[in-house]
């Protein structure tokens, strides 16, 4: 690693047990992060300050007044401009050591696929079901990790799903809420932004090694600083990653 890199990292570096050898894995370590709006913009934070060396980012749409509650990567200056790019541009600004690219595309099969065979790591902070479950598919065929996060109004989620150890997202939720309104539900930009910042501490473990990672979905209640924790159940008849005949 560059003299400079090490300065930038010395604080996290002063960490018991956190060394240069996983320094090293978060800069070699490519992350595919689909969702830069509140959430997703955190998380991007959290790894880019971390060193996490590669960096795919891929959100849909340009940036309006109603995301600005909540954004972290970009303010009014960008209001109509393209939310992946924009991100990708603060996040090369923040750190000179990160390698980012932006893809202005909707989360699909198609469109995550060739992406996510070049991941170690794929985080899911969408914002609706569609999307989430093509992250899960494509992230259990190409046998890459899934953390998932989302929140809703003062309560959080997460979970990592490991392809082939534990179950998947589709084995947690087979069925989308029928009322689920992606663009209705209620957002602090604060519990966005703890959330986010918790999702990429757990990113950060996964990817250099050090710590404990959860191997469960923990939910967390801000009103009252719960936290609660379940174990991550493989179906066997899940149609994704179940076993099958």
């Amino acid at each position: 690693m560059e003299r400079e890199e090490l300065k930038r990292y010395r604080r996290q570096l002063l960490h018991p047990g956190f060394t240069e050898s996983h320094q090293k894995k978060l800069k070699s370590s490519v992350v595919l992060l689909a969702g830069v709006g509140g959430l997703g913009g955190a998380v991007a934070y959290g790894l880019t300050a971390a060193g996490v060396g590669n960096i795919i980012v891929v959100h849909s749409g340009n940036l309006t007044e109603s995301n600005l509650n909540r954004q972290t990567l970009m303010g009014e200056s960008a209001l109509g401009l393209s939310r992946a790019k924009t991100a990708a541009g603060r996040i090369a600004e923040f750190n000179r050591f990160v390698n980012v690219e932006a893809h202005d595309l909707a989360a699909n099969e198609k469109t995550l696929e060739p992406l996510a065979k070049r991941a170690d790591l794929i985080i899911d902070a969408r914002h609706n079901f569609p999307e989430r479950r093509a992250l899960n598919k494509v992230a259990v065929e190409k046998k890459v990790p899934l953390l998932y996060a989302a929140m809703d109004a003062m309560s959080a989620q997460t979970a990592l799903f490991v392809p082939e150890t534990t179950g998947c997202f589709e084995c947690l939720y087979p069925e989308s809420p029928p009322d689920w309104d992606p663009f209705g539900f209620p957002v602090f930009g604060a519990v966005a932004h703890t959330i986010g910042a918790l999702t990429a501490l757990e990113a950060i473990k996964y990817l250099s090694g050090f710590g404990e990672v959860s191997r469960s979905l923990n939910v967390m209640d801000f009103n009252r600083y719960d936290l609660r924790k379940f174990r991550l159940h493989r179906r066997p008849d899940c149609p994704v990653c179940g076993q099958k005949e």
